[in-house]
């Protein structure tokens, strides 16, 4: 419900920036072609949809780094764990000692 209240304020917002700015044009220059007359509120929004979809790649890409920073760690913790576990039972209890010796 949250969502769509931050939605409808978002929605809304859009549409009082592009009342506003209908009557502001430019010119938008592609190299090869030249759009006249286009209103600013296209050309900021545009912008900002194509800042987006540059930057996400990025942000995907640091989130898989961390992750696995995250999983080497783990893996190296378990491994160490696992080496004094085995170390430890290599040392022989008052048990084992008391226990006599078969000879060979």
């Amino acid at each position: 419900m949250i969502g769509l209240i931050i939605f409808i304020i978002i929605a809304v917002l859009i549409a009082i920036f592009t009342g506003f700015n209908l009557g502001n044009v430019c010119d938008v220059n592609l190299i090869f072609h030249t759009f006249h007359r286009v209103p600013v509120f296209i050309t900021i929004i545009v912008s900002f949809i194509a800042g987006i979809v540059v930057a996400l790649p990025f942000s995907f890409g640091k989130g898989k780094s961390i992750a696995a920073k995250k999983i080497d760690k783990i893996k190296a913790k378990a491994a160490k764990d696992a080496l004094k576990n085995a170390e430890s039972a290599d040392v022989k209890t008052p048990a084992d000692l008391r226990k006599p010796q078969e000879k060979k």
